[in-house]
């Protein structure tokens, strides 16, 4: 039994080092997936730790870990059956995925174009030179009167914003397919 006035990361360590293949072990013995096993074990570390450092446990540490063993496993089993149902309650139809890609790349181009709308006159001008008409640095340069390396700057700018609000954009997008 530990007092988190008395507990230091070594001793958890060593902790860990005793009861990790066990934890691991039980885990896989009840559902034969590695995935699992390996999330038990981490999830009871880190709730172990949690009740180490936080919390005046008075219980020995063996049945402290194996009741956070038995809980994490039902949390994770249920979580899992949960994903699952959900899963079979929502099938893909056959004609789903090419239907569903199409309606993906709509909604990306919609995007992209939506960001490209929001970029400076001029930026927005240079990349859609560069970008749809695939016109050169030099060319574009003739074509507004500004030198090549400003075009390449507007181009460096524009990619840049394009990249940092396309990457929030497509988070938040497979975030909302996993749901």
């Amino acid at each position: 039994m530990f007092t988190n006035q008395r507990f230091d990361s070594r001793e958890f360590e060593r902790l860990f080092q005793q009861w990790n293949r066990k934890v691991y072990h039980y885990a896989f013995s009840k559902t034969k997936s590695t995935y699992i096993a390996e999330e038990t074990v981490q999830r009871v570390f880190i709730k172990l730790w949690q009740n180490i450092t936080q919390k005046n446990v008075s219980s020995p540490i063996d049945s402290q870990v194996f009741t956070i063993t038995r809980t994490t496993l039902l949390d994770i089993l249920k979580e899992e059956y949960r994903r699952k149902h959900a899963m079979e309650r929502f099938p893909q139809a056959p004609h789903a995925p090419h239907g569903l890609a199409e309606l993906e790349r709509k909604e990306t181009e919609g995007k992209v174009e939506e960001l490209i709308n929001q970029l400076p006159h001029m930026r927005k001008l240079v990349f859609k030179l560069s970008r749809f008409e695939q016109l050169n640095y030099k060319e574009i340069g003739e074509r507004l009167h500004i030198s090549p390396r400003t075009v390449e700057n507007h181009i460096a700018l524009a990619l840049k914003t394009l990249r940092k609000s396309f990457s929030n954009f497509l988070i938040l997008f497979i975030l909302l397919r996993l749901l």
